[in-house]
């Protein structure tokens, strides 16, 4: 390359490179510029404020606990309050001390706002305050005073079409309350949540807690809640139709003698159930006073876990016929 390309190559390369530093250089002034400005400008912050209960006798049963944290609302410049947030997890806590508060009674409510007064005295003078959540902090206990009540289940537990529930079982089935003895006096049961199981096809196993209520405490405080489910199978048996409260010297005589009851049951208790588990009967009264020589059936008795049962043929014909063998011995 001859020398005059050379120099002026040269030139073209210092007179970039300069432009680029000037450029760079605006460029991180007017950023300078713009964090300084938006810095200055005045925001407003939520911050959590964990609340820690310190000092409590061993004799003391916290049965309602305070909330564990509330909000405060900030107002200050940008900085300030990024500040804040860099230190939130060192400072921004509030301490309820045992031995500086009323507890004459089984209820302590305290303000937020004067709960919160050591922690604003470690903010800056510029910084304002302007709510908080919630307005009050309260917590219930007592002095061991409880009594053991049953835990009651609440909700919808059902099946799949398909299966059946045999049983559910809660573990414990009773727990211990602690509260004031004004509170006892409503208290007749531990009621769960309500629980919404549906379409079971097999067993089911949750933990459940209890509904809140304020002064009380439950313990434990969850239960374990197993309900079992079984799949269904249909089975069709044999039935005998029987006559009842007829007087000596009557036979009750249908025809078929003997219906089929068609039903679902689960599997686990097909093996104990069989045609004697199932009673069809007709009642002399009834026939007598009925118009033709046919009767509907239904069933009088069904065994537990069975669903569905239909009978074939839903009716029958009949006759009441005199017992000639009876009749002989009467004369």
């Amino acid at each position: 390359m001859p020398p005059i390309f050379k120099t002026a190559s040269s030139y073209l390369s210092r007179l970039w490179n300069r432009q680029l530093l000037v450029f760079f250089f605006f460029l991180l002034l007017s950023t300078a510029f713009w964090v300084f400005t938006a810095g200055k400008e005045v925001k407003e912050k939520d911050f959590d404020v964990t609340i820690e209960l310190a000092g409590v006798p061993k004799n003391v049963v916290i049965t309602t606990d305070p909330p564990k944290k509330v909000t405060i609302t900030l107002r200050d410049e940008v900085f300030t309050l990024l500040r804040y947030q860099l230190k939130k997890q060192r400072n921004f806590r509030a301490v309820i001390n045992w031995n500086e508060i009323d507890t004459s009674t089984g209820h302590v409510k305290l303000q937020t706002a004067n709960l919160l007064k050591p922690l604003i005295a470690t903010l800056h003078s510029t910084t304002q305050i302007i709510g908080q959540k919630p307005e009050n902090v309260e917590f219930y206990f007592n002095y061991g005073l409880s009594k053991t009540v049953d835990v009651v289940l609440q909700g919808i537990i059902q099946a799949d079409s398909t299966c059946y529930v045999i049983a559910q079982d809660i573990k414990p089935r009773k727990v211990t309350v602690y509260g004031s003895k004004e509170a006892f006096d409503t208290v007749t049961g531990a009621y769960l949540q309500p629980v919404n199981l549906r379409d079971l096809k097999e067993n089911k196993t949750i933990d459940v807690h209890f509904q809140r209520v304020k002064g009380l405490k439950f313990v434990p405080d969850v239960v374990t809640l197993t309900v079992y489910a079984d799949g269904m199978m249909e089975k069709t048996v044999q039935v005998p139709v029987r006559g009842v409260n007829f007087p000596a010297g009557k036979t009750l005589c249908t025809f078929p003698p003997k219906v089929s009851v068609t039903y679902l049951v689960g599997t686990s208790l097909d093996k104990n159930i069989g045609p004697d588990a199932f009673t069809i009967v007709l009642n002399y009264e009834d026939l007598i006073n009925s118009s033709g020589n046919r009767s509907s059936l239904s069933l009088k008795s069904l065994p537990t876990g069975v669903k569905n049962a239909r009978i074939t043929p839903s009716e029958v014909e009949f006759i009441i016929e005199e017992d000639r063998n009876y009749n002989e011995s009467e004369e």
